[in-house]
């Protein structure tokens, strides 16, 4: 049973939450506008990320346009993590820029822009620039760089250059956990030192 105090806690949660989201549709009425003119009818952008991509791709270049404009955090981390998808690659370039030149960004209020700035670098990577998705995996400046370790993942029992950078980033203390939980392959186990 709900006590009276814990019913105005609840009703002043759901108030602040009510709030916040009626912020994020004011912020976003242009895009959304730009967004239903080529077919895709959200609410709010924050929405879309949960949405396949094959939903949206026809919306991409306008989602990559709006990353550059002032939104709040978590707008931004939604619009980041729409892009965090193969047909995105050609955005890659500017993905990483962004990553990297928002690594000391300071949070304001809820979502976290470098988050969706790092899934979109990871998802958005092209094949043939692993080499500098690499690169930024070892940067130890950047954050989230965990993230960025889902393609390297899915590639290291195809290539042994990867699955010998990932038994390297093994010791690193922000990326352990995440690398020590995953599945040993046949062809690690024989090669691991450790």
């Amino acid at each position: 049973m709900v006590t009276e105090e814990g019913k105005k806690k609840q009703a002043a949660l759901q108030a602040e939450i009510a709030k916040r989201v009626a912020g994020y549709k004011r912020e976003q009425e242009q895009l959304l506008g730009e967004l239903a003119s080529v077919g895709v009818h959200i609410d709010m952008v924050n929405r879309l990320p949960m949405v396949p991509t094959k939903d949206y791709v026809q919306a991409i270049p306008i989602l990559a346009r709006h990353l550059r404009k002032t939104y709040s955090e978590a707008t931004l981390e939604s619009l980041a993590r729409t892009l965090a998808t193969q047909e995105a690659k050609q955005y890659w370039d500017e993905l990483v820029e962004m990553y990297r030149s928002n690594r000391n960004r300071v949070r304001e209020g809820s979502g976290d822009f470098t988050m969706g700035l790092a899934a979109a670098v990871a998802a958005a990577c092209p094949p043939g620039r692993l080499d500098e998705l690499i690169e930024l995996v070892r940067d130890t400046e950047l954050p989230h760089r965990v993230l960025l370790l889902t393609p390297l993942r899915k590639r290291r029992g195809k290539d042994p250059k990867i699955a010998q950078l990932i038994d390297e980033l093994r010791h690193d203390p922000a990326l352990a956990k995440e690398i020590n939980s995953w599945k040993i392959l046949s062809k690690q186990a024989t090669s691991r030192t450790h």
